[in-house]
């Protein structure tokens, strides 16, 4: 994947992943050991999160329907590979910053920077 082409997009727009039952089932060894490496790539990069945990949900019988969609995310990093968190060093007092959805019954969406940086999503 070294040479694959890049992408600018993530996945496909209403891309239905369900169990592909009739589909050619893929070495699940090396399935697994890529979403591993993508999951701890979703610690720098929280874009890819949904789609790496879409695709972690078959990682017990996994079919090139899903192994397609894990190239894809592949390309996508490959062109994406200049974005980045940064964090800087705050001037002065520290600032807390957190957002969350608007109806304060749940928190299924919510950002938290501190001075500027963010920490957790």
């Amino acid at each position: 994947m070294v040479d694959c082409n890049p992408s600018k997009y993530l996945m496909e727009a209403k891309l239905q992943l369900g169990k592909d039952a009739e589909g050619i089932l893929v070495n699940p060894t090396k399935y697994r050991r890529v979403i591993g490496c993508l999951r701890y790539l979703t610690h720098t990069r929280p874009d890819i999160s949904y789609a790496v945990g879409m695709v972690s949900r078959y990682m017990k019988q996994s079919t090139t329907l899903q192994q397609q969609t894990v190239k894809h995310i592949l390309h996508y990093v490959k062109g994406t590979m200049s974005y980045e968190i940064q964090y800087k060093r705050g001037q002065g007092a520290e600032e807390l910053v957190g957002f969350t959805n608007s109806d304060m019954k749940s928190t299924g969406g919510m950002a938290f920077y501190l001075n500027g940086n963010l920490i957790t999503w």
